[in-house]
């Protein structure tokens, strides 16, 4: 389980990577991609907090048992039955070291949530700054040239969009380097 969704977590940040540099002109799809690969990103936190969930119950499974053994042994020895005592002893054995895995299981799990939620946060922030260089690209604000403009205008109105496409690019390969971080830190 915990393979499926760290492989299924790497594949969708390699997929928002591939988004990211594609090169495409088509922003819009470009962007639904990406969100695309942050709702998949998410599903692949809900499996792990579903996992969390189970290894938490799992552990107190286990401590109740221990604790189930280790009071049976107490009343076997003050019944004098040494074999119940033994088998008594036994299990509490496995059970304390089924326990042991258990916690560093869960330490580890909820470490890899909290890298998880920070990736997802990253990944927020890139595709809301990916959106807002879409609408930047699309001219909106740029003042438009209405009928009987001076070239001038139409002049800067051409700079601002080229202004804006520069920054648009900025603002992807910032978002390229970050996404290359993430993923050098998911390897790492």
């Amino acid at each position: 389980m915990f393979d499926d969704w760290k492989n299924a977590w790497r594949q969708a940040v390699e997929n928002f990577q591939r988004e990211v540099h594609g090169g495409d002109d088509h922003a819009p799809p470009r962007v639904r991609a990406m969100e695309r690969e942050l709702v998949s990103a998410a599903g692949a936190l809900g499996k792990l907090d579903d996992e969390i969930r189970r290894t938490r119950r799992s552990l107190d499974a286990e401590r109740e048992a221990l604790e189930a053994c280790r009071r049976r042994g107490e009343l076997a020895r003050n019944a004098g039955d040494d074999e119940t005592v033994r088998i008594a002893g036994e299990f509490a054995v496995r059970h304390e070291e089924r326990a042991a895995v258990l916690t560093r299981k869960l330490a580890v799990l909820e470490d890899e949530r909290s890298l998880l939620d920070r990736d997802i946060g990253e990944m927020r922030q890139l595709v809301t700054e990916a959106g807002q260089a879409q609408t930047a690209d699309s001219g909106i604000g740029t003042g438009g040239n209405a009928g009987g403009a001076s070239t001038f205008d139409d002049e800067a109105a051409a700079r601002d969009r080229d202004f804006s496409r520069l920054e648009q690019d900025a603002r992807e390969r910032a978002a390229a380097e970050r996404l290359e971080e993430l993923k050098r830190r998911m390897q790492g």
